[in-house]
């Protein structure tokens, strides 16, 4: 009878731990956009002056707006949460918007405009403004399927090439493009993930995990798109703790850290003159070593932060400085595309792991 209770007991335990395990579940219930990663030619998004042909921006996807279906080109901005779509007669970085970029709120029935003024503040500091009126429309998925009333800014003026596509963490669904497809059933969990292939093309993943494309296991932070990293390692071997948290901007060109991080980096690379010099940055395949803690080290080329101008007359840099010592430190694509990011909004929960790169496909609902 002892035996029996004792084997009773342990089924039951068993079954509990079990029962109370995460199972990652194979699903088809996400929404996947495919993006493109154009290389920035200045740090940071509050010097964009970029050309319109190279695509001036970071993660470039296309929504569908309107009661026809505008296809309108945005950057994926994990460090905001609005969605700002340049108006068809507005002016981008002081000229015409370029082909694509803009919306056009007559050639779509169910626009609204909600006559309520909106200014956006972007860069370090709030530097950079946008401005508009908020508004509201249908955005489509690719299947037909839509969200109704979303809410965004119609800009009359940006300082950028084009739209900003928001996806930072705020829980209202208005707003919010991740909450809202959940809202509407479109996705199990509200969270996305984002990737970047070798070719600079990848996918922005909303309610889904592809295993597929990284190495190892997910490194977990309990954080919204911000991690407690340790260090990085120049390629002269020089240990730079981090003092503050890494913030994960995919609509950030460069690497903007500590002021003795950064002096120490340059210190490394200045010639005898005293100038940066791609000739020392560039030579011998030097990289970076960011330590984000939990066993992830990532490999970060030299030539993602050091690059030379047009007519090699000088050395560009894409690693500013915080504006003191101990602040939030911005990390933004030259980290970005070397890992695959994964945020579950539901439970605050942020996955990180090196990125691999491979036509292979294995995409699960959220487990963490």
């Amino acid at each position: 009878m002892l035996s029996l209770l004792k084997t009773s007991v342990l089924v039951f335990l068993l079954a509990a731990v079990a029962n109370s395990t995460p199972i990652e579940k194979k699903h088809d219930k996400y929404i996947a956009y495919p993006i493109e990663h154009f290389e920035p030619s200045l740090i940071g998004k509050r010097y964009e002056s970029e050309s319109f042909d190279e695509g001036g921006a970071r993660y470039i996807t296309k929504l569908k707006i309107g009661s026809n279906k505008q296809e309108v080109l945005v950057m994926i901005d994990t460090g905001s949460w609005n969605l700002n779509f340049p108006s068809v007669d507005a002016k981008c970085q002081g000229r015409k918007c370029a082909a694509g970029t803009t919306f056009d709120p007559s050639e779509s029935t169910t626009f609204k405009n909600l006559s309520i003024f909106s200014r956006s503040y972007y860069g370090g500091g709030g530097s950079v403004q946008v401005s508009g009126f908020k508004s509201t429309d249908d955005l489509y998925l690719d299947d037909g399927k839509k969200l109704p009333d979303f809410e965004f800014n119609l800009l009359n003026a940006t300082f950028y090439p084009r739209g900003i596509f928001g996806i930072g963490y705020i829980t209202n669904d208005n707003i919010s493009y991740i909450e809202a497809t959940k809202k509407a059933g479109y996705i199990n969990k509200a969270g996305f993930s984002i990737y970047t292939g070798s070719d600079h093309k990848g996918t922005f993943l909303l309610g889904g995990v592809d295993k597929a494309k990284y190495e190892g296991e997910l490194a977990l932070y309990d954080t919204h798109l911000a991690i407690p990293g340790k260090s990085i390692t120049t390629s002269n071997g020089t240990v730079l703790p981090f003092p503050s948290v890494l913030a994960l901007d995919t609509g950030s060109a460069g690497l903007i850290l500590d002021p003795p991080i950064v002096d120490q980096i340059f210190k490394e690379v200045r010639d005898e003159k005293g100038k940066i010099s791609c000739d020392i940055a560039l030579a011998g395949n030097k990289s970076f070593t960011f330590d984000l803690g939990q066993g992830v080290e990532i490999d970060v080329p030299y030539s993602d932060a050091f690059y030379w101008n047009a007519d090699k007359t000088a050395c560009n840099t894409r690693i500013e400085k915080t504006g003191h010592h101990g602040a939030t430190q911005n990390v933004g694509i030259p980290l970005i595309k070397h890992i695959f990011l994964t945020n579950n909004y539901d439970t605050g929960k942020l996955g990180v792991a090196p990125v691999r790169y491979t036509d292979e496909s294995d995409i699960v609902d959220f487990w963490f």
